[in-house]
């Protein structure tokens, strides 16, 4: 009995956290739909209209940040104002970057734009969040406009590759994923 104790404790705590995570996920998206439907909001999802939703979702997971993995941001200040591309490393579970993204919007009121493997939009239930936190599939093209509109991209070259194989001697390996660094270059970021 202390044993198949013990295994199911395990089992629960190594699934516990992805399970919490991916439960706030969806009810981050559930409160954005209550806020559609109750403010009548018909606006693009990267308008100002939704700036009062992304606050409250960005201060939702900010305090899930400090309290679950006492995250702390800093460098912030080394952002330029104005476009620019951001490469950042995928984990497992890029939970660090969507800290990120909170606390960038909370403390500089920017919205950063994140380029996403199109399976994550055939995730169900997740459209209306995808769209207003800024989640594009990330054509050159799409990276470009966002660019030229003056929004920050960011961009995880390596991906799910880097997600599945990674570990704490993973050495990156983006072969011919350059498309990035040429985009960067055509908008002059």
């Amino acid at each position: 009995i202390v044993i198949a104790s013990l295994t199911m404790s395990a089992i629960l705590f190594v699934f516990i956290v992805p399970l919490t995570i991916l439960f706030f996920i969806y009810l981050s998206n559930i409160l954005l739909l209550i806020y559609q439907r109750n403010s009548e909001v018909k606006a693009d999802p990267l308008s100002e209209v939704w700036d009062s939703a992304r606050k409250t979702i960005a201060s939702f997971w900010d305090i899930y940040a400090r309290i679950w993995h006492g995250y702390e941001l800093h460098g912030v200040e080394n952002l330029p104002e104005g476009p620019g591309i951001l490469v950042y490393y995928h984990g497992a579970i890029p939970i660090d970057y969507l800290y990120f993204l909170s606390r960038l919007f909370l403390w500089k009121k920017r919205l950063c734009l994140s380029v996403a493997d199109h399976f994550v939009f055939r995730l169900p239930g997740l459209k209306l969040l995808l769209e207003v936190t800024g989640v594009m599939p990330g054509t050159r093209e799409e990276c470009l406009i966002a660019l030229k509109n003056g929004h920050l991209v960011s961009i995880s070259p390596g991906g799910v590759r880097e997600a599945l194989f990674s570990d704490e001697s993973y050495q990156l390996l983006w072969g011919n994923r350059k498309g990035f660094a040429q985009v960067a270059l055509d908008a002059k970021v």
